[in-house]
This record gives structure tokens, C-alpha cells and sequence, in this order.
């Protein structure tokens, strides 16, 4: 019935063209009936503009997606080599590609932390920072980015920033590795001679890692500034049995075992110091120590 209605409102447009084409129709329906004609006719371009928009906007929507996704392939690439010549300690190569993928894609946080370490291992401390905080700015639960953020803050020796950078790292209960920013907190404490809260924030570090050794060294350090001398040779001994080579722990008992007058231990350590580490600075004031003792 529909096809049917339709072919007979054609029929009758039909017949009313063709008597506009001979003149028998009025002026007056002459008028209406070109109107709408040309009313279809209008529809139907309008019609046409709005598909070509339509699919116009489509192209550059997905072109852009898709130069966009390519921009970021591409900036993968130079960060994942930049992350290898940084771990190798090739700095400039690691720079470099580190600064292309930052700008060929600065939205992502990882790339500004891996720059910002570069910089870091440069000595390039200002320059580290500006990175760190932009990952933290993309990325406010970067854990890494903020620990890290610690580390050059200690360096710089700007102990609060320190302490409130790792913080901000902890606060973040989904973060992988605490133990590190509780470290760096210890460190800043540490310097601060805030010791009760160094010796809390050491503890912390290691009940988050127990092989953290590390972390143990640094506690002994924070018990002999406190007078704490036997906990300080406990500790000292603790690193020693777990890591036999770490030329550190056997410098820092040698110097407690000095303090509690046992000259044979002290010597012993400080021999292992001169074993372990032959041509440097440790090992030279290591033998002092042990001439002093004869």
C-alpha cells in the first residue's frame, strides 16, 4: 500500500510538471509545484554536505589517532634504548634518546623519569628535578618518580624536600618497593641528626626488604651516633654474614670495635677493608687506623 500511495503522489507531481511545461496550470500552483521540486532538490544536497562532513571528520579524527598512536611507537622505541644505555652508564647516548622520546611524546611519565635519572647520573640536578616532577604531574601515584625526586633532593642536601618527596611516594599503598623511599627518609633523618627517626625509618626500610643490607649498614651507623655501640656491631656483623664482600660493613664494625676497646677485631675488620678494597681511599685510612692500633 505504501509503494502504491507513493507511485500515485509521483503520478500526480508528474502530471502537474508537465502542465507547467504547457502552461495549463495557474501561476499560483506553477509557483508551489517548482518550490517543491526544488525543495527535494535541496534536501537531497544537503543530505550529500553532511555525509561528506561527516566522513571528512571521521578521516581526521582517526588520522590524528593514528599519527598519534604512531608518535608514540616511535617514542617508545628511543625510550627503551635510552633505558639500556643508561643502565649500561652510557650516559650522553642515553640523553639523547631520552630526551627524543620526551619530545616526541611528552605526555607519557615514564619517559620523564628515566630523563630525569639521566640527568641525575650527569650531576645535572636542576634538570633532574624538572623531570621527576613532571612524571609525578602526569602521573601523581609514580611512586619511582617521587623516590627519586627524594634521592636528588638528599644529594642537594635540601633533607626536607627529602622527607616530604618520599612521603608522597608512600602514600601511594599499591607501591612495589617502600623499602626505597623509607630509606631515603632514613638518609635525610639521618643527616638532620633526627636519629630516633632515622633508626625508625631504616627499620621500616628493612621489614619491607629483609635483605635490604643497605639499609642495615646505614642503621648501624644511626646506632653508633646514638651511643648504641653492641646494636651497631650486631648490625655490622648481620651485613657482613649476608654480604662477606661489602667492604663498608667491615670499615664501619672496625670503627665501633675501636669504641668498645676491642683493638683485635678492629684490626681484623680493617685488614678485610685493605683485602676487599686495596687501592682506595677506604683501604689507605683503613691501614691508618690499624698502624694507630700497634
Amino acid at each position: 500500500m505504501k509503494i502504491y500511495l507513493e507511485n500515485r503522489q509521483e503520478a500526480k507531481e508528474y502530471e502537474m510538471i508537465k502542465n507547467l511545461e504547457t502552461g495549463s496550470q495557474k501561476p499560483a500552483v506553477k509557483e508551489s509545484m517548482q518550490y517543491a521540486v526544488y525543495s527535494r532538490q535541496l534536501l537531497f544536497i544537503t543530505h550529500c554536505l553532511l555525509l561528506t562532513a561527516y566522513c571528512l571528520l571521521a578521516t581526521v579524527f582517526y588520522g590524528c589517532a593514528g599519527s598519534k598512536a604512531n608518535r608514540k611507537e616511535d617514542a617508545d622505541i628511543h625510550y627503551k634504548l635510552g633505558v639500556v644505555h643508561l643502565n649500561e652508564r652510557n650516559i650522553p647516548e642515553a640523553l639523547k634518546e631520552l630526551i627524543t622520546a620526551v619530545e616526541k611524546y611528552p605526555d607519557e611519565a615514564s619517559y620523564h623519569n628515566a630523563l630525569g635519572l639521566a640527568y641525575f647520573a650527569k650531576g645535572l640536578h636542576d634538570d633532574a628535578i624538572k623531570h621527576f616532577k613532571k612524571a609525578i604531574r602526569i602521573d601523581p601515584k609514580f611512586s619511582d618518580a617521587s623516590t627519586n625526586l627524594s634521592a636528588v633532593y638528599i644529594e642537594k642536601k635540601e633533607w626536607d624536600a627529602a622527607i616530604a618527596a618520599a612521603q608522597k611516594a608512600l602514600a601511594n599503598i599499591l607501591y612495589t618497593t617502600p623499602e626505597l623511599a623509607y630509606f631515603n627518609m632514613g638518609r635525610a633523618f639521618y643527616e638532620k641528626t633526627d636519629y630516633v627517626e632515622a633508626e625508625e625509618s631504616f627499620k621500616k626500610a628493612i621489614k619491607n626488604n629483609s635483605m635490604y643490607l643497605q639499609a642495615y649498614n646505614s642503621l648501624g651507623l644511626t646506632y653508633m651516633r646514638m651511643n648504641k655501640d653492641k646494636e651497631a656491631a650486631d648490625t655490622f656483623r648481620l651485613v657482613i654474614k649476608n654480604a662477606p664482600n661489602y667492604a663498608d660493613a667491615h670499615y664501619n664494625l672496625g670503627l665501633v670495635l675501636i669504641k668498645i676497646k676491642d683493638k683485635k677485631g678492629a684490626a681484623n675488620a680493617f685488614q678485610e677493608v685493605i683485602k676487599l678494597v686495596p687501592d682506595s681511599e677506604m683501604a689507605r685510612s683503613a691501614k691508618g687506623y690499624i698502624d694507630l692500633l700497634k
